[in-house]
């Protein structure tokens, strides 16, 4: 459950949030399980904030800096995170289908091989990121996208 204090210093402006964030980064900002749909969060900077099953459905997350920052379970669909920074953040079962990043896809991500376990991506990104895996010029992936079978 979110910290109310973290939730109100968010509702009243990224700039109050991420002022709040450098002055004490020995503390976790804790958001998860709230509802941000919709929320204008653009350059917000909580690194290592727990994000774990929060709403973000069509927030613009762009150019924020969110590196380590646990997103399980989170609904990021359709949210704009063109420019965003995700060093080191997790994604398992979080859903990032229709997701805007920048015009290179995927963004710069540091992962683990678990950062994306039960992550829900559109067959769109998918084969979007199958295509950057192609460039390797030693290696060439080929592939079929099926549906899973319930």
């Amino acid at each position: 459950m979110a910290n109310e204090e973290h939730l109100a210093l968010l509702r009243s402006g990224v700039d109050a949030i991420n002022d709040f964030a450098a002055q004490h980064p020995e503390v976790t900002i804790d958001l998860s399980g709230a509802d941000l749909s919709g929320m204008a969060l653009r350059g917000l900077r909580i690194g290592g904030a727990n994000l774990a099953g929060t709403n973000l459905e069509r927030a613009d997350l762009q150019r924020a800096l969110l590196n380590s920052v646990n997103f399980t379970h989170a609904n990021l669909r359709g949210a704009d995170c063109s420019g965003t920074s995700f060093h080191r953040a997790n994604f398992a079962g979080a859903d990032l289908r229709d997701v805007r990043f920048e015009a290179e896809f995927p963004p710069r991500l540091c992962i683990h091989e678990s950062s994306f376990e039960d992550v829900r991506w559109s067959r769109d990104r998918i084969e979007a990121f199958l295509a950057m895996v192609n460039r390797n010029l030693d290696w060439e992936v080929r592939y079929e996208i099926v549906p899973r079978k319930p």
